[in-house]
């Protein structure tokens, strides 16, 4: 977990001997517990920039070594077997999914992080960058249709409700937007954090008529999709002291995406805890400090699973918050899992990629590329497509 002022240390660093095809591709290993592999490796292509000495940015760890933030995840044209994907080299790319060819590239100075949306109807691919802008591009093309500066880095998932764009930035700030020319029609925006705060931050999320946001100050919010305006707000982080556990500042940030099932929200604060909220009106109903360090959340089979940074999963009842199994696994910062049947798939920053059994938190199976993964895999048409670091996309099936 990165600490520091905002987003703590960012740096760029020069890639002045970058060579067009990419970074050397380096073998990844790959380990099965299950007697059997779940993902089969099928390509892996590099996204190199067009443009010379391009800076991407890296995160410092505490050995000195140095990885490149990849967050972006793929997005899919439905139509055609196509995918769309983002990268710190700046720039999207459209590629054949079953070969990952280039279709066409849309180049930027600037990291591409968010997960590209398409839009069927209008045959466009919409995605943010991390110069603040969110754009629609013409899917067949690459043609920039329109852009509109939101003010900060967009690095999460773009969703479509109702014939309107929503999705948050690093401002701590969710947006509504029109697809057809691109107009703001609401922004609702939290206080930034004064200190520290931990990098990243959540997906927003739908339920029925309302659209939930988790906040960098430790608050949960549900907005108006059609005007913007508040609901009702949930403070997970009103109990967490200054100073604890060791003397290290905590951590406050809401970054897991919330889920929700059967009335019951589960939410968390990356040191507070995990919390059963009410999806009505906020009010939270069980609380468990205990597990803290809670960057990810996903649900399945009518229970929640949360992944703790440095400790692994944890299987949950919903309604109680009680823990009906933990998998201990993992060593860096993980992410949103995603569900696959009866497979969770888990993102590590330091050790890969984690296939996990929904049933008993077993893991089947894991890829290692040997600088993990910051950005979580997304699927379509039999392929799973995950961005490793330094801009390498690995493409897999899975069974």
């Amino acid at each position: 977990m990165k600490r520091g002022p905002a987003l703590l240390v960012a740096i760029l660093v020069a890639l002045t001997q970058w060579a067009c095809g990419g970074m050397p591709f380096v073998d990844p290993d790959w380990t099965s517990n299950a007697g059997r592999y779940v993902l089969h490796l099928r390509w892996v292509k590099h996204l190199a920039p067009n443009y010379p000495n391009f800076q991407i940015p890296e995160m410092v760890e505490e050995n000195d070594r140095f990885n490149p933030i990849e967050t972006t995840s793929a997005g899919f044209d439905t139509d055609k077997q196509r995918a769309f994907v983002g990268a710190a080299t700046g720039g999207l790319y459209c590629l054949d999914l079953a070969s990952g060819d280039t279709v066409w590239r849309f180049g930027l100075m600037d990291p591409v992080g968010s997960t590209p949306l398409y839009d069927s109807e209008r045959k466009r691919v919409y995605f943010g960058a991390d110069d603040g802008n969110m754009y629609a591009l013409h899917a067949r093309s690459g043609r920039k249709l329109w852009s509109v500066n939101t003010g900060s880095e967009i690095q999460r998932t773009i969703s479509i409700h109702e014939d309107t764009l929503y999705f948050a930035n690093a401002d701590n700030t969710v947006l509504a937007v029109d697809p057809l020319g691109g107009e703001i029609i609401w922004r609702f925006r939290k206080p930034p954090m004064e200190g520290f705060s931990a990098s990243g931050y959540a997906d927003i999320a739908f339920d029925g008529d309302r659209l939930i946001a988790a906040f960098a100050d430790g608050t949960i919010s549900a907005l108006d999709p059609v005007s913007g305006a508040e609901i009702w707000s949930a403070d997970l982080a009103s109990e967490i002291v200054a100073a604890t556990r060791g003397g290290e500042v905590n951590l406050i940030d809401a970054d897991a995406t919330p889920v929700i099932i059967d009335g019951t929200m589960v939410a968390a604060s990356v040191d507070g805890g995990l919390f059963g909220l009410s999806v009505i009106n906020g009010n939270i109903m069980w609380t468990r400090p205990d597990l803290y360090m809670v960057t990810g959340l996903a649900k399945a089979n009518g229970m929640a699973f949360a992944v703790r940074t440095g400790e692994g999963l944890v299987a949950v009842d919903p309604g109680t918050g009680k823990v009906h199994w933990t998998s201990n696994f993992g060593v860096g910062v993980m992410q949103d899992p995603v569900v696959h049947e009866d497979l969770l798939l888990i993102s590590d920053s330091e050790a890969g990629l984690f296939v996990v059994s929904t049933a008993s938190g077993k893991v089947l199976q894991r890829l290692d590329p040997k600088t993990g993964f910051f950005a979580r895999p997304s699927g379509h048409g039999g392929f799973m497509l995950i961005m490793g670091n330094r801009s390498t996309l690995y493409a897999m099936t899975i069974n």
